[in-house]
């Protein structure tokens, strides 16, 4: 499944983290965030993150914006190229989510959503045990 999937990202010149980090850029309030609370929301390091913005920088997905206040302090915003590679990908996006499911009754849909808010919530119980 992830190979089908990491294939349909490759058709629009994203990967899975590219396409997430448009995802939430695009649910931000004004399209934007700082590169710790992309690299917290996306599990990853902050070093993976800073590779991957400079790559959609240059593909003009994002801008990096120095506050104005503190010039240090850097905001990574969602372009209008973003927003359009966005609009072009979710279609297909969805369609493979409908492809997956298509199969499944109501029912079981239902309970896989349970086992997904399950499996959350776990994940959350053992980030908290851990401290992080």
């Amino acid at each position: 499944m992830q190979s089908q999937y990491d294939a349909i990202l490759a058709d629009h010149q994203l990967s899975e983290s590219k396409f997430i980090i448009l995802m939430f850029l695009r649910q931000a309030p004004n399209q934007q965030l700082t590169p710790s609370e992309i690299a917290s929301k996306l599990g990853a390091t902050k070093a993976t993150v800073t590779k991957l913005l400079n790559r959609m920088n240059e593909k003009g997905l994002i801008e990096k914006l120095h506050s104005s206040s503190d010039k240090r302090s850097l905001n990574i915003k969602l372009t209008a190229m973003g927003q359009s590679k966005l609009s072009e990908f979710l279609p297909f996006n969805f369609g493979s989510v409908d492809t997956l499911m298509e199969d499944l009754s109501a029912d079981e849909v239902n309970q896989f959503s349970m086992l997904l808010d399950k499996i959350k919530t776990g994940t959350k119980k053992l980030s908290d045990k851990r401290g992080k």
